[in-house]
């Protein structure tokens, strides 16, 4: 059958899979920017705690050596590996007040220089900010000799330090782990039939993706009811319905304001809604939010599909509903799936 030869329906079907997936493409191409930046911070971060683990296990190696000449016993060794296994990583100290903090750290510091540790003070800003301090050290000092100690309290330090940079090695490889999957979820390639998907997951994968445009000002509450069951639906639909949304939300209060992302039951919907405190949409605007290429925003800063495909993508695909309501300081967007119904092939 030639291109002609198309039904109107499925013609119909073609034209609207082309625009998703142009637009798709135009909204990855507009946060690209915004995520490479997202994605660099923990790839530098996990970068440069690898290379101080590297040289932290250099140290931990040889103090293990300065150790080993008092022939520590099973014990001792045994008292230092709990009491660095129960140390926090770093952050212990992130909400302490600098002037309480510095206080702490000049205590520790002249707790570990009365001991004989020459670096007493360059090894107590790590100890403290593990949550180790003179309490949890009182029991190394009375096991070990006064000679012997100064050694296994920089061992102990040199240890800490390379698990607290081992926990950011993972954590920045989980946050880019996590965004790569945000990013997958969104475009969902090869994935476009009705599957089971729980709304929360797509959700968090666009907060996100969107993360480095709300982190400067864009305070989110989430008010989920995770009891909700999963949809029959098209997951990369859904995605870029929530991500047009939150964007607009976004763009509308100017980077700046309040966003709660609400999902409940509403009789045999299941519903989502996002509201954000901008200062809303004119009345005369209201009705032709969904037209095709209309748009408020700036030239440069949108094509005017985005309503309209998530016009299409709820009501067409998922045989939904979607609605606004918008005054000054308030504006919601509407959400509703059939929990019953499958979405559209």
């Amino acid at each position: 059958m030639s291109g002609d030869d198309k039904d109107p329906k499925e013609r119909l079907q073609c034209v609207q899979g082309t625009l998703l997936r142009q637009e798709k493409l135009a909204a990855l191409g507009r946060h690209a920017a915004g995520l490479a930046h997202e994605m660099n911070n923990p790839a530098s971060a996990g970068r440069r705690a690898s290379e101080q683990l590297a040289q932290a296990m250099d140290a931990a190696e040889d103090l293990s050596l300065a150790l080993d000449r008092w022939k520590p016993t099973v014990e001792q060794r045994q008292l230092l590996l709990r009491v660095c296994r129960q140390s926090q990583g770093r952050g212990a100290t992130r909400d302490m007040d600098p002037l309480s903090r510095g206080d702490a750290e000049d205590a520790l510091a002249s707790w570990l220089d009365a001991r004989g540790l020459a670096s007493a003070w360059d090894v107590a800003p790590t100890l403290l900010d593990a949550a180790i301090g003179v309490e949890q050290l009182e029991p190394v000092a009375g096991l070990f000799a006064p000679e012997a100690l100064p050694d296994a309290l920089a061992w102990l330090e040199a240890l800490v330090r390379a698990r607290a940079l081992l926990a950011e090695v993972r954590q920045s490889t989980t946050r880019l782990a996590d965004l790569a999957g945000a990013v997958k979820s969104y475009t969902h390639a090869g994935k476009e039939h009705p599957e089971p998907v729980d709304v929360h997951e797509g959700l968090e994968n666009t907060l996100l993706l969107l993360n480095y445009k709300l982190k400067h000002g864009v305070e989110v509450k989430r008010e989920y009811d995770r009891g909700l069951p999963r949809v029959q639906a098209l997951p990369g639909g859904l995605n870029h319905v929530w991500t047009n949304l939150i964007d607009n939300a976004i763009d509308a209060m100017d980077g700046k304001g309040h966003l709660t992302v609400r999902t409940a039951r509403d009789g045999g919907s299941l519903l989502v809604e996002m509201v954000d405190d901008g200062p809303g949409i004119p009345p005369e605007l209201l009705s032709r939010i969904w037209e095709p290429f209309f748009t408020t925003k700036p030239m440069g800063h949108g094509t005017g599909l985005g309503l309209d495909i998530t016009h299409r993508i709820v009501v067409d695909l998922h045989h939904g509903d979607v609605r606004v309501d918008s005054r000054p300081g308030h504006t919601s967007f509407q959400v509703r799936l059939p929990l019953e119904t499958s979405a559209a092939a």
